[in-house]
């Protein structure tokens, strides 16, 4: 099975503890991102979510982004980054924001009036998103995806109806995750972690967002166990604030 997803799996049955991802104020082991993200693959599927459907994330760097992006994984569907300070993605009625019908964002007054009068069904993404998870069905499977199938598409500069995008298939993000270590943006990561600050807008939003989501699976940070009632201080994947995002 080439879906990058069974990665997450396979980490999370060897090191159940260890600290995944890290951001926000919030911590998740491998287990718990992988609880998470199964919770995330089942609340996709109650939306309709098939195979081939594309799913925007137009997030932050957090715990939050990394739980939807392997639930989509999960489901089959295509993940989309976008900025979170990019331009509206709501559309008219028989229109869609590049293909991506559902997309999740950080909740604000424009979203409710985005969300109008749109084809384009926009999920918040509050504070409190992942203690709300905890009540969503899970879907513990991960569809079966072709190597070159597409996993991920990531949208360069420009306006909803005009802008370019670059698709990555499972094979590519198997890859970059294997190579996640070399320098990206200008910042070093080393063999058992990463640390990582992007600005929030820019064309290379979506493209980052991707390595860093993978790199946890890559970067396992051998000395992130947590004990009982403790948290370890080491995570595979640090994500720091960046120029420009909401604290």
């Amino acid at each position: 099975m080439s879906n990058l997803a069974t990665a997450l799996v396979e980490t999370a049955q060897r090191y159940p503890q260890d600290l995944a991802v890290q951001g926000a104020g919030r911590f998740l082991t491998y287990a718990e991102l992988d609880e998470f993200s199964a919770r995330a693959a089942g609340g996709l599927l109650a939306h309709g979510v098939v195979p081939g459907d594309r799913v925007g994330l137009r997030l932050p760097y957090s715990p939050a982004f990394t739980v939807l992006f392997f639930g989509a994984l999960r489901t089959g569907a295509i993940t989309v980054p976008l900025s979170p300070m990019g331009r509206s993605l709501a559309v008219p009625p028989r229109h869609d924001a590049c293909g991506t019908r559902l997309v999740f964002t950080a909740p604000d007054p424009a979203t409710a009036q985005e969300a109008r009068g749109s084809d384009t069904t926009l999920v918040p993404v509050g504070s409190d998103f992942l203690d709300q998870m905890t009540f969503w069905p899970q879907h513990t499977s991960v569809t079966d995806r072709g190597d070159h199938d597409p996993a991920a598409m990531v949208r360069t500069e420009g306006t909803a109806r005009s802008a370019l995008s670059i698709t990555f298939s499972h094979r590519a993000l198997r890859e970059a995750a294997l190579t996640a270590r070399a320098p990206v943006g200008g910042t070093a990561m080393n063999n058992e972690r990463l640390c990582a600050s992007f600005p929030s807008a820019g064309p290379a939003y979506g493209l980052t967002a991707l390595m860093q989501s993978g790199a946890c699976l890559s970067a396992r940070g051998g000395r992130a166990a947590v004990s009982p009632g403790r948290r370890g201080e080491m995570a595979a994947l640090c994500l720091a604030t960046g120029p420009g995002e909401r604290r």
